[in-house]
């Protein structure tokens, strides 16, 4: 493959790209629109603390702005029916939101709904017309859940996809490899999955800040691959990008004709606008390789 195409591929891939925030994040920008631009989707976390009217009123200035507030839905932090249909009617009719990521949540189970498969089965997102829905996907498994149960959760979300009237996607957890997103697709596509995949990936940070994430998250390879980065001391506090990952994911979603990624998510954990500045540059600027498939971002001076 040419530089040229390769470079070609990545912008493609990164093109219309994802990211995520918190209200608390949020609260401290006068606004995301000097970083992202017009139409970009953001998805806004619901932690296990977190007042959902927060999430709601973030959700409408996103609106506002002229971005796509994607708001999260953390089934077990959910208390009751009766809050479901509060919180998803004014995330529609307040808020003005049509897309919302469904997940099961870390959290502590509050209420009597367990999963987002009960979400998606009290039929609430086709009453206040959302179009597009969101849901977890694990590249690494999970901590809580077993393989198998993995397995069959994919299943039973396909299913419930054939009838859906709306769109049905997966935005998967963060990973650091691209082998590891492969592997998954593979094992999920052999059981006959048919939705798309928006692949999670960290943003610039230092090692030692995705070495803390991926240890609150549990994804086991993933610490492995990068306490081996740490060895070198020199690389603890340095910022690393993720364009090896973005590279080596762009050679195998276009040179797999079967692939299901659409799209990157990304989760800024060094921060939304050093993430958000990095990823315009690669869209606006030429990029050098290295025979890593590393590159640099080349800006005129």
């Amino acid at each position: 493959m040419s530089t040229n195409q390769k470079e070609d591929n990545i912008k493609k891939l990164v093109n219309n790209y994802t990211i995520e925030t918190t209200p608390n994040i949020y609260d401290k920008f006068t606004s995301l629109g000097q970083y992202l631009s017009h139409g970009n989707e953001v998805y806004i976390t619901y932690l296990p603390d977190e007042n959902p009217k927060r999430i709601i009123n973030t959700a409408k200035k996103i609106n506002q702005e002229g971005l796509e507030a994607i708001p999260h839905l953390p089934a077990r932090t959910i208390k009751d029916y009766k809050m479901l249909e509060s919180y998803i009617g004014n995330l529609s009719e307040n808020a003005g939101c049509n897309k919302i990521l469904v997940i099961g949540g870390s959290g502590k189970q509050i209420g009597n709904i367990n999963s987002s498969l009960e979400v998606l089965e009290s039929d609430l997102l086709s009453k206040f017309n959302f179009k597009h829905v969101g849901l977890a996907g694990h590249p690494e498994g999970h901590p809580d859940i077993s393989g198998k149960d993995l397995d069959e959760i994919i299943i039973e979300k396909n299913k419930f996809a054939n009838n859906a009237d709306y769109k049905m996607y997966f935005v998967t957890q963060f990973f650091f490899e691209a082998g590891v997103l492969k592997t998954w697709e593979q094992r999920i596509n052999s059981l006959g999955n048919k939705l798309e995949i928006h692949a999670g990936i960290p943003g610039p940070a230092s090692l030692k800040i995705l070495i803390s994430y991926a240890k609150s998250c549990g994804i086991g390879n993933s610490i492995k691959f990068l306490s081996k980065q740490a060895l070198n001391i020199a690389k603890i506090a340095k910022t690393r990008t993720p364009d090896k990952l973005i590279t080596d994911m762009a050679e195998y979603k276009f040179n797999t004709p079967s692939s299901k990624i659409k799209r990157i998510h990304l989760y800024p954990f060094g921060g939304m606008k050093k993430t958000s500045k990095w990823m315009n540059a690669i869209l606006e600027n030429p990029i050098k390789f290295n025979n890593n498939n590393e590159f640099e971002i080349i800006i005129p001076k």
